[in-house]
Order: C-alpha cells, then structure tokens, then sequence
C-alpha cells in the first residue's frame, strides 16, 4: 500500500503530526472516522437484536430456505415467485442448519456482505484509484452510515450482497492484471474461477464480468498481445459456459417468467432519448434510482462523474470497465434483462461515492500549496467530506427500530405474537392473503393452530376475497391479521376494501397497529365487542345555556379507539343530546357533536378533550361516547354523563 509510514518512518511522521497542524488535523479526522465506522458495526447489531419482522420479499423468500430441504431448494423454481443467487441461497440455509432460522441468522449473510463491501472498497480506492487514506476513510465511512445501505444490510435479501460482488468483480481484475494469480493459464483459469464465484453469488456481477472481460479483450488487442489476448478469451469462454449452465438450470425458470417480465416492464431504460415521452420516462428511473441520495444529488453525482472523468483522463482501465458495466446495464434494461430499481442496483451508490472521493481527493491535489492557499487545500476538500456525510448521521435511529426505519405495513411479527398469547379456545385468526406468508414463518410451517387451544383455529385467506369476508362474518368474530398493507407501498386497494365490507357487516375495531400494520378483531355480535370507555370530568361548568369544560376519555378495553382509517365508520365523537333522544347509528349522528377524538387511544391510555357550546336551551342532557355508525358506549356498558343546563 502507499503508506507514507513505509517512506519516511514512524517517527518522521508522528513527529509530523505533532508539528504541523494540518498533518494532526488529519489524524484526528481519521481516528474520528475510524470511531464512526466501528458504531456504524455496533448500530447494525443492535437493529439485529430487535428481530425486527421480515418485510414482504423475504418473508416470501424464506419460505423456500426454512421450508425446503438443500435439495428441494436448489430444484427451480422457487415459490412465491422468488429468485435468488444459488451460492447465496446455500449459504444462507447452511446458516439456519448452524444456527436457527431466526431474523438475526437469516440476515447475518448481509452483514458479513456489508463488512465485506467495505474491505474491497478500502482496496480498490487505495490501489486502482491511489486515493488519499483520510478520503479513503470518507468513502468507507459514508458507505457504512449510508441510510439505505443500513436498511439493506439487515435483510434476507442479496442486494448488499450484490454491491460487494460486483466492487469484488474489479478487484479480481486487478490482482489478475498485476500477476498476483500469476501468468499462464493457469492465472486464467483462476481469474475465470473467481468471475464465476462472483456471478453465482450476484446476478449483477455477471455484468461486471461482461465488462472487464471486454475491457481487457479490446485492451489487448490495441497492444497487439496475442498471448494475453488468448488467455482473457480462455477466461471468457470458461465463464460464457458457467453463466450458460447457471441460467439454464437456475435462472431461465423466473426471467422467462411472463408475470414477472410484466411486473418489471415499465423499469427498463430507453434508448429512444430524442423523445420526449421517452425523456420522461428515463428522467423518472432514475429520480427513483437515485432517491436514496436525493439529498445530496446536487454534489454527489456532479463530483462522481468529475471523479470518473478524471480517473478515465489518467488511463484508468478499471474506471473504463465501470463505464463499460453500466452501458451492459442500460443495454440489458432496454430489452427486459436487467431492471433499474433503487433495490436491485444497490452497487451504484458504492460506486459513486468512490468516485465522489476521488474527485475530493484529485481537488486537493489541485489546490496550490503554502501560505493561505495550504489552509484552503486542507479545508475545502474537509468541508465537502463532510457535506457528503451529513445526511446520513440519523443512522443511530436503526438500532433503536424507530419508526421511520422500518417498512410500512409490514410489522406483523408483535401482532402474531399478541394472537398467539391471547387467543382463547374457540376463537379464530384469520390470515389476509398476503400476510399468509408471514405468518407461516412466525408460527411454523404446515399447521393451522396458533396459541394454546386444543385445535386448529387458523383459516388462511385466499385471493377470493368476497369469499373470505362471508367466511369471516359467517365465523361471527375473529381476528383479521393483515401484512404488507401499506397501499402507498402495496398498491393493494382489497385491503381497505375488505376492512369497509367488514364494518358493514358488523363492529371491526383495531386491537393493534404497528407502523401501518393493523390486528382487527371483528364480530357482528355487540356483545362480543372489545371496546371500552370510562369517562372523567376535570372541569364542567354548565349554566346560563352554557356548557364548558374539559372531559377525560380512558380507553379501559381491549381494542384501539379513535382508529381513523375510515371517516365512515368508526371514529369517535363526543355528543351531546336531550335525554331520551336516540342516536341514529345508521345514519346521521343525533344531537350535536361537541368534538372529534383525532388521535389513537390505545388501551390504558386517556385523552383530555376540551368542550365548549352556547345556546343551549334549560334541560337536561347526556354526554354520550359513540363510534360511528358503529354502537354508542353507553351499549357496552360505559353510562352517558348526565348534564343539566339552567336558564
């Protein structure tokens, strides 16, 4: 490595530190950057003690790891219509067969892939792009901290994995370009063997191989090296007859697969740039693609392409090959090979802010030395260091699961476990179709029983869905557990649907809701219903045709009140009505709505509401709890508040 230790000696340079100011000024950035990284390691350990539910794809990918045998899960293709890279899908099940098939394990193989990424990005800045180790350390640390890649390295999912295969992809090309695999075919065959390895961990990667194979082929022939250039061939055609027979026996199953093409169809670049609807189109893959830097864009790409610009000026082969991958890419998107998503292109990001940092790194060396112009060489290039880092010092928030670092809808795992410790004998659960999966995972596989009951209480929902809710209103209560019910995120309208037709029928109240993820417990029996409401009065002056004052609702049931997913049914208000008068819960409230409860009371929990109305008329009155459309409280056994208003 160029090390400046290795040329002028341990003692020369810590004498440096300690005298020049802007040598110590780097060490101390340094140490801080190292002390950064190390709890970036310490953040994702923590996110890996929460267990935090699987999210949608790999509670679907799980099933073909947790549920097969190694032999059943190597027979394409897999279920739910999954794909996954082969070697990662064997090393992941030789992890469950270790250690358990809990979240931690299942999602360990990206937290090594992450560590990894990082090693090989360390080398590649250091020896193909002779980056300066305190920048080096920059582009490491900002891809250690980077949001997105903290969400992607704690998931069942090879995209991270994929990132680190593909910089592993040019660092093969280079050991295999400065002789250390040796020379001969022997070197060749090596190099082939360390392609392939990349490829059947990252499907990606075989592109990165298409290039650097390209790359060194052309290269070769400008130099007229008949040997080197049959050797890089040898190499191509071992890999060409690797990547045949792993898309042949492994991959041809689901990209062949029409309803997946279809699903991905509208992800693929266009070559057609002098339209405008074709203009459009790219302009909004790629927003998508570059969302995870958004904050940034305006310096981050602008300063990745000066540092790709620059590295091609110097004669880079490796940065050429870089160019080379993403026109394959490009080329594979136009003809529904290759989609560009954010998720699948997880290594573009690492290679922008390698590039981000040579550029830093290349605008230091440009500013003058001595005198003022020292301090600006030394500061300017600090100051955009730490601009790229900034919008990622949030990171800590994963290690403490808070909301925002989570996937909407997808939090099933608390509701499942609240089920299976509450369930009562002859009482069901009934699955949405799309949280089957999920629940499968948390409960086990090929059993309907869930708790301590005596026999199978577990109905699965299916596609038919007006079947399933004539099941449900035919059962007269169950829970409703639903997953992955985030439309924004789902673009699934049947779960909203199946929850108004419920309320329809009967009384759908929210035992639960984590981030978006709701637990019901629906019934068409008012008996049965678990909500519950106690009434306070901090303040109350009535007279004078004059109400005022504060009420205090507790929430003393077993469900969420005030759940506002639906304005027609369900939301709480406080009414005011003549004794005697009857609410019309089909209808129109009667009386008067003195104020609307607008935020959750779980169970156990209270809200103050503040109420005020004039021109009451003398008489007597009832303050009444109602839930819309639904049933008043008074029904469940909470008795209206008696009030008299004098003249």
């Amino acid at each position: 490595m160029n090390l400046p230790f290795l040329k002028v000696g341990y003692a020369e340079r810590l004498n440096a530190v300690k005298t020049d100011r802007y040598a110590l000024l780097s060490a101390l950035v340094c140490a801080l950057l190292l002390i950064l990284i190390i709890y970036s390691f310490y953040v994702r350990v923590r996110m890996y003690m929460l267990g935090i539910t699987l999210w949608a794809d790999e509670a679907k990918l799980v099933e073909n790891i947790v549920d097969r045998t190694m032999g059943e899960m190597l027979t394409p293709p897999l279920v739910n219509r999954q794909t996954a890279p082969v070697l990662y899908l064997i090393v992941v099940k030789a992890f469950t067969l270790l250690f358990g098939a809990s979240e931690a394990v299942l999602r360990a193989p990206s937290f090594i892939a992450m560590i990894g990424m990082l090693i090989v990005q360390w080398f590649l800045m250091r020896k193909v792009f002779g980056v300066r180790i305190l920048y080096t350390l920059f582009s490491v640390a900002l891809s250690s901290t980077f949001l997105y890649y903290m969400q992607h390295s704690n998931e069942l999912k090879s995209y991270i994995g994929d990132a680190m295969f593909v910089l592993c992809v040019l660092l093969g090309y280079y050991i295999y370009r400065e002789g250390i695999l040796g020379r001969g075919v022997r070197a060749a065959l090596l190099f082939a063997l360390i392609l392939i390895v990349c490829m059947l961990f990252s499907t990606p990667a075989a592109f990165a191989v298409g290039a650097v194979i390209i790359v060194e082929f052309v290269v070769k022939c400008i130099r007229r090296d008949k040997k080197a250039l049959l050797l890089i061939v040898l190499c191509g055609v071992v890999f060409i007859a690797a990547f045949a027979i792993n898309y042949i026996l492994w991959l041809k199953p689901i990209a062949t697969d029409e309803g997946m093409i279809d699903y991905w169809s509208g992800f693929k670049f266009s070559f057609l740039i002098f339209q405008r609807e074709a203009l459009a189109h790219n302009y909004a893959l790629f927003k998508d693609l570059l969302a995870p830097i958004w904050q940034t864009i305006w310096v981050t790409l602008p300063f990745a392409v000066a540092g790709f610009v620059i590295s091609l000026t110097r004669r880079n082969v490796y940065s050429l090959a870089v160019g080379v991958f993403f026109l394959l890419l490009l080329v594979a998107s136009a003809i529904d090979k290759y989609p560009i998503s954010n998720r699948l292109w997880l290594f573009l990001y690492v290679i922008i802010f390698i590039y981000a940092f040579v550029f830093i790194d290349a605008l230091r060396l440009s500013l003058k030395d001595g005198g003022g112009a020292r301090a600006a060489r030394a500061i300017i290039p600090l100051f955009f260091a730490f601009l790229l880092l900034a919008p990622n010092f949030s990171f800590p928030a994963f290690g403490k699961g808070e909301e925002w670092t989570l996937t909407p809808g997808d939090q099933a795992k608390p509701l499942i476990e609240y089920v299976r410790e509450n369930i009562k004998e002859g009482e069901t659960l009934y699955s949405y179709e799309s949280a089957n999966v999920i629940l499968k995972y948390e409960n086990g596989y090929h059993t309907n029983r869930i708790g301590n009951v005596s026999g199978d209480n577990i109905i699965f929902g299916s596609d038919e869905h007006d079947d399933d809710i004539a099941v449900i209103d035919g059962l007269g209560s169950a829970y409703v557990l639903f997953y992955h019910s985030y439309t924004p995120l789902s673009g699934d309208w049947l779960v909203d649907y199946m929850i108004e037709q419920l309320q329809r029928r009967g009384y759908m109240d929210v035992v639960m809701d984590v981030y978006h993820t709701p637990l019901y417990w629906y019934t068409n029996d008012l008996a049965k219903v678990r909500a519950s409401a106690s009434y306070g009065l901090t303040v109350l002056e009535a007279g004078g045709g004059r109400l005022v004052g504060v009420l205090h609702i507790e929430n003393t049931g077993g469900t969420i009140l005030a759940h506002d997913r639906f304005e027609d049914y369900g939301p709480l208000y406080v009414l005011l009505r003549g004794t005697g008068e009857e609410e019309q819960l089909g209808g129109a409230i009667g009386g008067v709505a003195l104020e609307k409860v607008t935020s959750p009371i779980r169970p156990g929990e209270g809200v103050d509401l503040w109420i005020e109305i004039d021109g009451l008329e003398p008489g007597e009155y009832e303050i009444e709890l109602v839930a819309f459309r639904q049933y008043a409280f008074s029904e469940l056994g909470a008795p209206a508040i008696n009030v008299t208003i004098d003249s």
